[in-house]
């Protein structure tokens, strides 16, 4: 059954149903399509051979399988979350698959329970404006990390992301001070990672919005272009699942051709672009 979310980030309400019915839409689908092409070049620059996603929840849609491809590559990656009931749900969905994952338990960001140096590459999606004390997270991160950092963040600047700041109440355990560029670049420059590269991702010629399409339509009163729509993924299940269990191995090429966008001028990029990202590195990560 479908839950009412909050409508400036309705995942923080409706992420149970993603676990029933696996149905992500175009918008997400299309996300996690466009990372992938971000971790193989991390994958190739870097020799990553040990992934930490902490925190895990923030993208809309099923929660704990962002690192699916990281995974599909024969790196177990390490997904931390600090919800108990999502990590049990989580893991059912990559034992259908069948992949690898360590699923970690965290209450506390100020803390990861790991070694020093224990991943090449640690990072998350959408994750960091959950986390009250930015400063202490990093300080964790920057302490189990041993090559790469990798950041994305809601698009502050750009349109869908101001409307829906705009005309919608900021859930109460959200930060947005912590998804601000300068604040970011700050947090892990002042521990001595150098911001390697910076831009923008999820660029898609549909607006952020920031839930299904099918979901926002109706409230909107635009339900009937449902019924014409041509897009993939509105009406029927559409989930990168399917990708990787090969249940629906045409799904990246169906996916990536709305991915025209991605190579717009960085000014246009600014403004219509979901994400930013930034790649932070140790002075000896390419040794």
């Amino acid at each position: 059954m479908s839950q009412k979310g909050n409508d400036f980030l309705s995942v923080l309400n409706t992420w149970p149903e993603y676990f029933e019915n696996m149905h992500e839409g175009l918008g997400t689908t299309y996300e996690r399509f466009v990372l992938h092409r971000y971790f193989k070049q991390m994958q190739e620059e870097f020799k990553i051979k040990s992934v930490l996603e902490a925190p895990s929840f923030g993208m809309t849609g099923v929660s704990g399988i962002n690192s699916l491809w990281w995974a599909a590559q024969g790196i177990i990656p390490t997904v931390v979350d600090d919800n108990e009931q999502r990590i049990g749900l989580t893991r059912q969905v990559w034992d259908s698959i069948p992949l690898s994952v360590d699923l970690k338990f965290q209450k506390d960001w100020t803390e990861l329970p790991f070694e020093k140096n224990a991943f090449d590459l640690s990072w998350n999606f959408a994750s960091l404006w959950f986390i009250e004390d930015a400063v202490s997270f990093a300080k964790a991160l920057d302490r189990v990390t041993k090559k790469v950092i990798f950041i994305c963040v809601p698009n502050i600047h750009g349109i869908g992301y101001k409307l829906r700041r705009k005309y919608n109440v900021v859930p109460a355990e959200l930060y947005l001070e912590n998804i601000h560029p300068k604040n970011i670049k700050r947090l892990f420059n002042d521990l001595g990672w150098q911001t390697e590269k910076s831009g923008y991702l999820d660029i898609p010629p549909w607006p952020d919005i920031a839930m299904k399409k099918e979901d926002l339509f109706p409230e909107i009163g635009l339900g009937f272009l449902l019924k014409s729509s041509d897009l993939p993924g509105e009406t029927e299940r559409t989930c990168i699942v399917d990708y990787f269990n090969g249940s629906k191995p045409e799904l990246e090429k169906e996916i990536l051709k709305y991915s025209f966008m991605e190579k717009i001028p960085s000014p246009f990029k600014q403004g219509w672009a979901h994400h930013r990202w930034f790649i932070f590195v140790k002075s000896d990560s390419n040794s």
